[in-house]
């Protein structure tokens, strides 16, 4: 294989399908399926197009093996989130190659990586791999929008295709700023889930030349304040232990940790040394609210007599969802404010990582990036991952992009962007992959 040839198509092919805009809402996946499936037809490989609603498809494409196993699924998404090109340096749907990156929305969430997948499992069909069980190529539809009419659609109408061994999908980055001169591969093993509330305040309405402190935002906001005063307390579950037992091999402060395992030592360390201050962390080891849209009123004089407000909650896996409301509930200390729960998000359980896909993903990193450190992480987002392993498939999350935690922000941020370099060794690391799990 011509890695050097398939790394430069990686980069044209990338800075194409990054100019196909499918912003979700309201996705428009139709044309990132169509184009990824032009590819793969232009390989010889058949694949096919599962329509969920007008404009909204997901794609498959298979790689036969022997039998002696269940698939390998490489998953991807094909939406991507809103992106305002006023505020960016160049367009977000330019797909422009500048600077030693690919820029667009969706370089690293998670177009980068579906093309990464598509170049691997092209060079395995390429190469005529004898396979040992099926490698399966899929990209879908609607993970921005919670994965609804995308993988738990295909999962649903379509499980004997998606009955599987194992799935690679977006997770952890090589995180570049934790280790002093080594790249950190967290493999993404376990992840949060999402826990959406709408609360609601009623209160006198009026003329705003006479305030009367009884409107519903002078209801709503002393209550809110309360509440994110309140933070949840700090439980660091088996996979976050695992990783800053990893990280207690090369940072000083965890060097206790480290020596005695005790996960009291673990949670006085991170207090003392306020980990928590970091929000990568923070979020991590702890339920978390964010209160991200507040609606009322009509008018600048009219005092409203009803406020909304809107919560992201992100809660560990560990966490039930009826304790979780109580806690809200408590830390409101409004008997007036209504509640309600509008999006509970499925949660699963975490895949091991005292496994043999779990050991051959690092075993592979190791060999392609011999100054890498791995450790498994939890994802403090929402992935795809959660349909599968809900079902009992092991899904480990890894993309191989060499990231400071700065570069972490353009995640669903301004200027996001790829170093072509990771797409071009990406694409060899996910080929290697392939190898080691399926030959």
């Amino acid at each position: 294989m011509d890695w050097d040839k398939l790394g430069d198509r990686a980069v044209s092919t990338l800075s194409e399908y990054l100019r196909i805009d499918t912003t979700n809402p309201p996705g428009n996946e139709a044309p990132g399926a169509e184009f990824l499936g032009s590819i793969l037809k232009q390989e010889g490989i058949s694949c096919k197009l599962y329509e969920s609603a007008p404009g909204r498809s997901s794609l498959l494409a298979r790689l036969e093996g022997k039998g002696e196993g269940k698939p390998l699924i490489l998953l991807n998404h094909i939406d991507v989130v809103p992106a305002n090109p006023d505020n960016w340096q160049v367009h977000p749907f330019s797909g422009e190659i500048t600077d030693g990156f690919v820029w667009g929305r969706g370089a690293l969430d998670m177009k980068g990586m579906g093309i990464m997948e598509l170049m691997a499992f092209i060079a395995a069909a390429r190469d005529g791999l004898e396979l040992k069980r099926d490698v399966v190529f899929l990209a879908v539809a609607d993970e921005e929008a919670g994965g609804y009419s995308g993988a738990r659609m295909m999962l649903e109408n379509h499980p004997e295709e998606l009955d599987a061994d194992l799935v690679i999908n977006e997770g952890g980055y090589a995180t570049l700023d934790l280790i002093a001169g080594r790249s950190l591969f967290m493999i993404a093993n376990a992840e949060k889930y999402g826990y959406w509330l709408r609360l609601t305040r009623r209160g006198v309405g009026g003329h705003g030349s006479m305030p009367t402190g009884q409107g519903a935002l002078d209801l709503m906001v002393p209550a809110l304040a309360r509440l994110l005063e309140n933070k949840r307390p700090m439980n660091v579950n088996p996979t976050m232990q695992a990783f800053f037992s990893r990280l207690a091999e090369h940072w000083e402060i965890l060097a206790p940790y480290g020596e005695d395992g005790d996960l009291r030592t673990l949670e006085r360390l991170i207090e003392e040394n306020n980990l928590t201050a970091l929000p990568a962390l923070s979020a991590v080891v702890r339920d978390t609210v964010s209160l991200n849209m507040l609606n009322a009123g009509v008018k600048i004089n009219v005092i409203p007599d009803e406020a909304e407000a809107f919560l992201d909650c992100r809660l560990l896996p560990e966490t039930e969802g009826k304790e979780f409301l109580a806690f809200i509930k408590d830390a409101l200390d409004d008997p007036e404010m209504e509640v309600d729960v509008f999006m509970d998000m499925e949660k699963a359980p975490a895949s091991p990582i005292d496994s043999d896909f779990f050991r051959s993903i690092e075993k592979v990193i190791l060999a392609d990036y011999p100054d890498a450190v791995t450790t498994p992480f939890m994802l403090s987002g929402l992935s795809d991952s959660r349909f599968f392993r809900a079902k009992g498939i092991p899904c480990y999350g890894i993309i191989p992009a060499h990231l400071g935690l700065m570069d972490l922000a353009r995640i669903h941020g301004v200027d996001e962007r790829i170093p072509v370099r990771d797409v071009r060794d990406g694409s060899k690391f996910l080929y290697d992959l392939v190898v080691e799990i399926c030959t």
